[in-house]
């Protein structure tokens, strides 16, 4: 026998005087089967904060220019809807936008507003098209810079002021739909020396967004020259991507430029084609926002549309003028963690299969911690919160046939409780601080 044979049999000798499963080991000296880790409680800390939320949102682009007040309500709400507190609107190469009405609704109540191009016009573009990528050409860098500064001051006068202005959508990304591509250098040549300018220049406060790769992973490639460059960095407000490719992380130079980083768009249609409205579908929205807040530091987070295209898919958060399970799923962050809270420290992962955030307002009142059990059993999650005092939280359900319903209040004995996580549910637990 080798020695690390003999080492293993000694392990499976002293695994099964401890306890351990019969016949873990099999005769070929390696391990088949290793017992789950034994759950653990999901500990917040109210006094360990990470980012601020700036909000969570969706796009309008293409199918969604005049939204009924009802969907309004159950898009932007917070009281009877999911309440997304950004909306993504479309600049057209023209320079203005199709979706005005949508966006006056959205801003009615209380969502703010922004704006992406997809392609200049075909005849500012080396490939003579709006479509199939091609460059904006060096001479017309200026007119598309006040074009879309114009476009800022336009929404502006029609109620609709935008908070930012992103420079490109997917610059590294080329489609039969309109596109256009810049290289990183294109990129800071165009947000620091003519985009910038040219806002200001219209009397516009509205930051810049860049780069809105089309993944994280060509993210720091594009936002790296960005940061690095004092004049460009000031002009800038949210860092952006998208999360079509990649896998999120901790982007240190946003945090050192002191910019707010956000994900602008992502489809569940990356992980299934075919339409799925079940909560199937919600369950991996809420693992993609969970994701990108816990890993990432992201501090906004944008679903792709709100209502879907002709293609089907799992593009929207609609279907048949209904918001589906993925939606009350992202209402889960949606609704409850408003712009101004801040993500504090929670065990992320305190058994297989669970999930978990948390969240404070900015006065440290209010608590919300989310939780969602992946699995299609129930799983029983023990919480304890630290830093401040709570009677009671009120759990808020998304699950098979509950579309983001509160529950019965649960009290808290001694800075604790437990709870039985439905399987495949998102549970928001929200409660306030007492004196």
């Amino acid at each position: 026998m080798t020695s690390l044979g003999y080492t293993r049999r000694l392990l499976a000798a002293l695994f099964m005087a401890a306890g351990g499963v019969a016949g873990c080991f099999d005769s070929g000296d390696r391990p088949d089967y290793m017992p789950p880790q034994p759950p653990g409680p999901a500990e917040v800390d109210l006094t360990l904060s990470y980012q601020r939320i700036d909000g969570f949102g969706a796009s309008s682009a293409w199918t969604a220019n005049n939204l009924s007040d009802t969907l309004a309500d159950q898009f932007f709400s917070p009281d009877v809807g999911i309440g997304l507190s950004l909306l993504r609107v479309q600049i057209k190469p023209e320079g203005m936008t199709f979706e005005l009405p949508t966006a006056q609704k959205a801003v009615a109540r209380g969502a703010k507003v922004w704006g992406a191009p997809w392609s200049p016009p075909g005849e500012w573009k080396d490939n003579g098209s709006t479509t199939n990528g091609g460059k904006l050409l060096p001479e017309h860098r200026q007119d598309w810079a006040n074009r879309l500064a114009s476009f800022a001051s336009s929404m502006a006068a029609q109620g609709v002021p935008l908070v930012a202005i992103s420079a490109q959508n997917e610059p590294n990304y080329t489609a039969t739909w309109d596109t256009c591509r810049y290289d990183p250098p294109d990129m800071l040549t165009f947000v620091r020396d003519f985009l910038g300018p040219a806002l200001a220049a219209a009397g516009q406060t509205v930051p810049v967004m860049a780069p809105e790769t089309q993944g994280w992973d060509q993210f720091a490639r594009y936002a790296d020259p960005l940061m690095a460059d004092t004049a460009a960095a000031g002009m800038i407000g949210p860092v952006a991507m998208h999360y079509y490719a990649g896998t999120p992380y901790d982007y240190q130079p946003a945090k050192a430029a002191g910019k707010s980083l956000w994900e602008t768009e992502v489809s569940d249609d990356k992980v299934n084609k075919n339409l799925d409205t079940t909560i199937d579908s919600g369950i991996r929205v809420a693992q993609m926002i969970h994701d990108n807040l816990v890993n990432g530091g992201v501090t906004a987070f944008h679903y792709w549309w709100l209502m879907p295209g002709t293609g089907g898919g799992n593009g929207a958060l609609a279907a048949n003028n209904a918001l589906l399970p993925r939606a009350w799923a992202m209402g889960n962050w949606s609704r409850f963690v408003r712009p101004g809270f801040v993500r504090v420290a929670v065990t992320p992962k305190p058994q297989d299969y669970v999930n978990v955030s948390a969240f404070k307002d900015p006065t440290g009142t209010r608590v919300v911690v989310v939780a969602f059990n992946t699995l299609a059993n129930e799983r029983s999650q023990d919480f304890t919160i630290a830093g401040g005092t709570l009677a009671q939280v009120v759990p808020w359900m998304t699950a098979a046939g509950k579309n983001l319903e509160a529950q019965t209040p649960v009290n808290i004995v001694d800075g604790a409780f437990t709870y039985m996580l439905p399987g495949r549910s998102v549970t928001s637990f929200v409660g306030d601080v007492t004196p």
